[in-house]
């Protein structure tokens, strides 16, 4: 372990030096790594770095290198990666503000010893790929199957299979080897089912060893959780579990009024433990069912590994630490969750968080890649792993078709197969097998642009001087008024999409001809985001009839800001095209333009 601190981090960044680690890892047969640390323009805070770590490679062997970057008891970045050259690269990382200590140990293995790779993935199908009932052709189903066979899980952990559980298993074996074939398990009984009928499912392509039978009390049943004992090709065993958990107490919805208030200075509608109070309506309950019931009586005293994913419609006690108050998004807001942290205390490891320990960087967001991902970092879909052969390699979040998905008809109106990411991440179960046989999976950094960039560069033009007409809108509560009075809690919105379809037109009349600089776009600020703007055009007049385009604009579902530079350009009013707005409805807080300085 070596602490670096200036100047000496930045004489070993710039030198490329290897750097001894004196301090052994928990692993008994870990020995100290040499590395070198290399950033891109020095070891300053905000850089990317790379940990580079060299073994002494053996002949049949496999070295397992373990990485840690932290500050004190904070994890920045953390990977596992198998080599069999003595060498490896860790992912790139953020240098923090704080000092970091790098801790790199190596175990050598036996080739044919290091252990047995899985891919996990855990889903809300939403209604059974129906987009709840909404897209009755199965073209959705379809491709949802399609993308399931891209990711090839070992294991996949359904939630709200929903009738589809058949058509899904059909569609994951056809054409499928007889050793890659999947088998499925419906886990929900008859019993217990919803009015939309069956909840969780696990498929598998490993052997199904035994299903557990039923578990139900005053707080769970199989609605909730479900698994079965899986055995790996080298006679071992793991046991296997989809779960779900109650979305009373709005974990989203609170944490985005939270982060907004705070961000912009508004009153808050809820303290931090009214809040923090959803998860106690019932999610703690049912995590005490779970953890201290349920699993018991499935795997008693048994130590193979545990491996869990579903929906727990809860928000985690990671994301939202004081590390991370002021990522963005998090507008300050501090959350310690009671109810993941359960999972936690338990001794399970939450898979994306493990491997992507940077919240700021790796928001993982899962929800909601339909209905919109609003202002906050909404993480409420997991994996959790348990067990001391269990060693997590990478892990993502999936919120977008495949390319390939793209140009279809449901692109524009559900960009996802369902309204949850999945979760998909690669483990290895040590013991007899030769490790990892494919690419690792990995998250994108800063998938998630900053929530709230800084204003663009120019003077901004008063509100005072500024008033708005509308194509369309709803009198009173949609007037385009609002969206010019400076006031960010109110909202311009259109009138009923049945009535006025789409392309819709908001023009602001700035009074006069002027050189802007850029205009600024926002959002409406709320947790339903029906009707904000994903594509359009942004125009420009000098009369208020002949309208020019300047450019075409497609912004993601977030309510973050979206800025359009202006170039310079001189004119009097300013004109979006809506060409489409979630669920055929247009909607904004506010148009904001600024002027050239001078």
């Amino acid at each position: 372990m070596r602490r670096l601190v200036p100047p000496l981090a930045v004489a070993l960044a710039l030198a490329g030096l290897l750097v001894p680690a004196p301090a052994a890892a928990a692993d008994p047969g870990a020995k100290p790594a040499a590395y070198r640390l290399e950033c891109d323009g020095g070891q300053r805070p905000g850089s990317t770095c790379t940990v580079v770590s060299t073994g002494k490679p053996r002949p049949h062997h496999v070295e397992e290198f373990t990485t840690t970057v932290r500050s004190g008891d904070q994890v920045w970045a953390r990977e596992t990666v198998y080599s069999r050259d003595g060498q490896a690269r860790s992912r790139p990382f953020t240098l923090p503000e704080q000092e970091v200590t790098v801790d790199v140990s190596v175990t050598s293995l036996p080739e044919k010893r290091v252990g047995t790779p899985l891919r996990l993935m855990a889903w809300n199908l939403f209604v059974g790929g129906t987009i709840n009932r909404q897209e009755p052709t199965g073209e959705n189903l379809q491709q949802m199957i399609e993308y399931l066979n891209e990711v090839d899980p070992d294991i996949l952990f359904v939630v709200e299979g929903y009738g589809s559980g058949t058509k899904i298993l059909d569609g994951l074996n056809a054409g499928r080897p007889a050793d890659k074939r999947f088998s499925g398990v419906q886990l929900t009984k008859p019993e217990d089912y919803s009015v939309n009928g069956d909840n969780l499912w696990l498929y598998t392509k490993l052997e199904i060893e035994k299903v557990y039978p039923r578990y139900a009390d005053a707080d769970i049943s199989s609605f909730n959780i479900g698994g079965a004992r899986l055995g790996l090709p080298n006679g071992k065993h793991v046991h296997a579990f989809s779960l779900w958990t109650w979305h009373d107490g709005y974990a989203f919805g609170d944490t985005h009024d939270a982060a907004v208030q705070n961000t912009h200075g508004l009153p808050r509608t809820k303290t931090t433990e009214q809040i923090l109070e959803g998860d106690h309506l019932r999610r703690v309950g049912m995590g005490k069912a779970i953890l201290e019931k349920a699993l018991p009586s499935f795997i008693g005293d048994d130590d193979a590994p545990v491996l869990m994913g579903g929906d727990l419609n809860a928000q985690s006690h990671l994301d939202w630490s004081e590390q991370f108050a002021n990522a963005p998004g998090h507008g300050g807001v501090v959350l310690p969750w009671p109810y993941t942290k359960m999972y936690t205390d338990a001794g399970f490891l939450d898979t994306f968080r493990y491997a992507n320990p940077d919240a700021g960087a790796y928001p993982g967001r899962t929800w909601s890649p339909l209905s919109g991902f609003g202002a906050v970092p909404a993480r409420i879909d997991y994996v959790f792993a348990r067990g001391k052969d269990v060693r997590i390699l990478g892990s993502r979040a999936d919120v977008s078709r495949l390319p390939r998905h793209r140009n279809s008809w449901l692109d524009q109106p559900w960009p996802f197969y369902s309204d949850h990411g999945a979760v998909i991440t690669d483990v290895v179960i040590r013991g007899k097998g030769t490790g990892p046989d494919q690419p690792i999976v990995s998250e994108e950094p800063g998938k998630a642009r900053d929530i709230w960039p800084a204003p663009p560069a120019g003077n901004r033009i008063p509100p005072a001087e500024l008033s708005a007409t509308a194509s369309t809108f709803k009198p009173g509560a949609g007037d385009p008024a609002r969206a010019v009075d400076g006031n960010l809690t109110t909202d311009y919105h259109s009138y009923y999409p049945e009535v006025v379809p789409q392309p819709h037109f908001i023009t602001v009349d700035m009074g006069r001809v002027r050189e802007l600089s850029a205009v600024r776009f926002q959002p409406k600020l709320r947790v339903n985001m029906n009707a904000t703007i994903v594509k359009g055009v942004v125009q420009v007049s000098d009369d208020g009839t002949t309208f020019r385009d300047v450019k075409r604009v497609e912004w993601p579902r977030m309510t973050a800001p979206n800025d359009v530079d202006m170039k310079g350009v001189s004119t009097r009013y300013v004109r979006l095209r809506v060409d489409y707005g979630m669920g055929g409805a247009s909607a904004l807080a506010e148009i904001i333009p600024y002027e050239i300085s001078r």
